[in-house]
């Protein structure tokens, strides 16, 4: 029996891709990363969010759906106001539970770009696949009731990076409100 061959995704605020490069990233490997969600590889076309911005969990399936929260009040304005493009990739090199995210897939080889879908407005577009059910966007000051208000789910993870030698400046420019908090959890965590 032929195994079938599955698409991924990569987004990219790069356009006229042909060839999708490895690149290094903070897991220290040369991959090529790609998703088997349409919509969260949409939300990778801006390369200007991370963690801090938004709450980005599920891997796309019907029992696991995509949701998006922005953290604070028009981050989404100023991250996803720009254009890229979907890229679709043939699955048969890339490989899961490298990254500790069941969405993400890998691949060690340089990857030819199937197919090419240019995004003129990643914001608008993710507002169309919330409509569609394809991922479930909240906006400020809208969140799940699992996610707390004042951010405070970001410090354990924050901490993580601290300890692994990862410049946190950026959590402390974001969220002054959380600094007291922040230092007693790493007091907390010393004794």
């Amino acid at each position: 029996m032929e195994e079938k061959i599955r698409l991924v995704y990569h987004g990219s605020i790069h356009q006229g891709l042909k060839k999708i490069r490895r690149n290094k990233s903070t897991h220290g490997k040369s991959w090529v990363y790609a998703t088997l969600s349409k919509a969260i590889s949409t939300i990778f076309i801006s390369d200007k969010g991370s963690d801090l911005f938004y709450y980005l969990s599920g891997d796309g399936t019907e029992n696991n759906p995509v949701i998006l929260v922005e953290r604070k009040e028009n981050m989404f304005k100023d991250i996803f106001n720009v254009s890229g493009s979907l890229y679709t990739l043939i699955g048969k090199n890339f490989v899961s539970g490298k990254t500790g995210w069941s969405a993400e897939v890998v691949s060690e080889f340089d990857e030819d770009v199937v197919h090419e879908e240019y995004i003129d407005n990643v914001f608008k577009k993710l507002k169309e696949l919330d409509n569609k059910g394809e991922l479930k966007l909240y906006l400020c000051p809208n969140r799940p009731h699992f996610l707390p208000k004042d951010n405070s789910d970001l410090i354990p993870k924050v901490i993580r990076w601290k300890n692994r030698g990862i410049n946190i400046d950026q959590f402390f420019k974001l969220y002054t409100e959380l600094k007291k908090q922040f230092l007693n959890m790493i007091q907390e965590n010393e004794k």
